[in-house]
């Protein structure tokens, strides 16, 4: 089972469809641990700010607390420096020690599969090894942030959008390209082009001609709208824009963003160091504990201690540091200083089907494009279609929903959870119930190439996961479950998105071609062998992680509040995927470099 799930992965990854192969250049010799933006010294005892965790959002908190030069920061990081000066295609480089590499635990209703963890372990974090495509979700999806946050939250669309902006500098397709390949955009609703980032949102000179046809074909399914822009608000077939600098086609990414070049004495690096502890006096972060080259180094924080170490990390030194579920910190014998049931719960991630395959018996001719440039600079898919439930499956989202709707609360969550995350998820199933009534909420995902078939990706899995601690080992890597398909809704939901594929392949404009279905074959037809067929095949993550510290009310799960301040504890921010409360339908990285801009104000506030 696990070399099918497996297998699968890196063909995608080579077509095209992950794109998250990477060219490494090694940092030149003589690069010191211990690092500042202008020279290379040695880590101080004292920061202002001590940031746990050198990646998409930690960098550009670091970068815009820094902007101010009273205010000194020492970002923390687990890997290596390293150096992305460029991007190739094929397989990424998942064993190399610029990855976290190790897997969950085994998974039920998979076959106990045991599927890979992977994740950036560079300075950039998962923006330096990630597939480069760089959109966000519908207005509605943050929306639902804010529902969830309760009365007079900020983080909604609206008060995201100004972030996304800054967040951002983005560059147009060539007019050539935009006409030939119909790209269209709206710098004004959804871009910015702000001076004062580095990342860069931009397209190649160059798509796969073979894309015409399918993007011909694909609008004309019912419910498939084609907003003039997918990053404004509402999805359907969109261009993807590539998180690539378009003066030289090289990745745009958290390192070379927020922190090359910025010429900062009050900006520190720290790399090879993990933290493993969060210090707290008298209920307030006050420093960190880490180890480096066999030694335990405590350095204070004046001001605050921002965690950033990610959806898989952040919720392992919480624990480490005393702050969880009692239970659990009882069991691995740490000193419960704050007893936070919902740290390690709510974790979730896009999962995905890696083929439904088919067959082109007559291979269609390549439209000519004579705006077509570089084939090189083409490092992902550049469409895809972000549908929701009623244009995936017309005639039974209204079903899947009311179903959804009566489960009980707790039916399909983990036994012996505490009833706070039990009512957070309560108040996540009345949203999501009607999320699969909505046509501005995309649940299902297809990259669109010049092939047939192609991935199905679950953008709202109602499953539950959850990441802790190992209590026989605590240090150790921690115990990650995705508890994948353990609620029989998202089986139905993928089921739904292979038939939607089928549909499409079955439209008369590509009938020319006799496509001929290879997975999971045509006569795989009921609700029960489709669902069979979704389980043996289904693979729980597409390396978005979130959740695991949810900006929540602490009454319903969450972690965080609306400052993302950890509840029972001073001066402690979580600022990275953890604190998403649900997905998005978008990929997960321009999200973050949003959250983590509206954080960094919020923290200037009360500087």
């Amino acid at each position: 089972m696990r070399s099918t799930r497996e297998g699968f992965l890196p063909i995608c990854l080579a077509i095209g469809f992950l794109a998250l192969s990477l060219r490494l250049a090694t940092a030149a010799p003589g690069i010191a641990k211990y690092a500042t933006l202008i020279e290379r010294q040695e880590v101080g005892d004292t920061y202002d700010y001590i940031i746990v965790g050198g990646g998409t959002a930690g960098l550009t908190v670091a970068d815009r607390l820094t902007e101010d030069s009273e205010y000194s920061v020492l970002v923390v990081n687990d890997g290596i420096l390293g150096k992305l000066s460029s991007v190739s295609r094929g397989q990424a480089q998942f064993g190399s020690p610029r990855m976290y590499n190790f897997r969950s635990v085994p998974q039920t209703e998979l076959g106990g599969e045991e599927v890979p963890i992977l994740a950036g372990k560079i300075v950039g974090g998962s923006s330096a090894v990630n597939g480069m495509i760089f959109h966000r979700g519908t207005a509605e999806e943050y929306n639902i942030w804010g529902e969830l946050g309760g009365e007079g939250s900020t983080w909604n669309w609206e008060n995201l959008l100004p972030y996304f902006q800054k967040g951002v500098y983005f560059t147009p397709p060539n007019a050539g390209l935009a006409q030939d390949f119909n790209i269209t955009y709206d710098i004004e609703g959804a871009w910015g082009q702000d001076p004062n980032t580095g990342i860069y949102a931009s397209y190649p000179t160059y798509e796969t001609p073979l894309i015409k046809i399918m993007y011909d074909a694909l609008k004309t399914m019912p419910g498939v709208d084609v907003p003039v822009d997918g990053c404004a608000g509402s999805h359907g077939l969109i261009w993807l824009p590539t998180s690539m600098d378009p003066n030289d086609f090289t990745r745009s990414y958290a390192r070379t963003g927020h922190y090359d070049g910025l010429n900062r004495d009050n900006y520190h690096l720290l790399t090879e160091s993990k933290v493993n502890k969060i210090v707290l006096e008298n209920g307030t972060a006050v420093g960190v504990t880490f180890d480096a080259n066999g030694q335990s180094t405590t350095i204070t924080a004046t001001k605050e201690v921002i965690l950033s170490a990610g959806a898989i990390h952040t919720p392992q030194i919480l624990q480490l540091s005393g702050i969880g579920p009692a239970s659990l910190l009882e069991q691995a014998g740490i000193e419960v200083l704050v007893d936070l049931p919902g740290v390690g719960a709510n974790f979730q991630d896009h999962g995905y089907l890696p083929s439904v395959a088919f067959f082109w018996q007559q291979q269609p001719t390549p439209p000519s494009i004579p705006s077509n440039g570089d084939p090189s600079t083409m490092k992902t898919p550049g469409l895809g279609a972000f549908l929701g439930m009623p244009a995936i499956s017309p005639d039974n989202f209204a079903t899947i929903a009311s179903n959804y709707e009566q489960q009980t609360a707790g039916e399909y969550l983990a036994e012996g959870l505490d009833q706070t995350i039990i009512d957070g998820y309560e108040e996540q199933k009345r949203i999501f119930a009607r999320a699969i009534r909505s046509a501005n909420v995309s649940f299902f995902e297809q990259f669109v190439g010049g092939g047939a078939g192609g991935l199905a990706v679950n953008l709202h899995p109602v499953s539950r996961g959850s990441v802790n601690i190992d209590p026989a080992n605590p240090n150790a890597e921690p115990l990650v479950d995705y508890r994948a398909l353990t609620n029989p809704i998202d089986v139905d939901i993928m089921v739904e998105m292979v038939r939607w594929i089928r549909r499409a392949m079955a439209l008369e404009a590509l009938q020319q071609y006799q496509p001929m279905e290879i997975t999971p074959g045509a006569g795989v037809t009921s609700d029960a062998d489709l669902g069979a067929w979704v389980k043996s095949q289904y693979n729980p993550t597409l390396y978005h992680p979130i959740g695991t510290a949810s900006k929540m009310p602490r009454e319903l799960g969450g972690v965080v509040d609306e400052s993302l301040l950890v509840y029972g504890v001073q001066k402690l921010r979580v600022v990275d995927a953890s604190i998403m409360p649900t997905l998005v339908g978008a990929h997960t990285s321009q999200t973050v470099y949003a959250l983590a801009e509206k954080a960094a104000d919020i923290i200037k506030g009360v500087q």
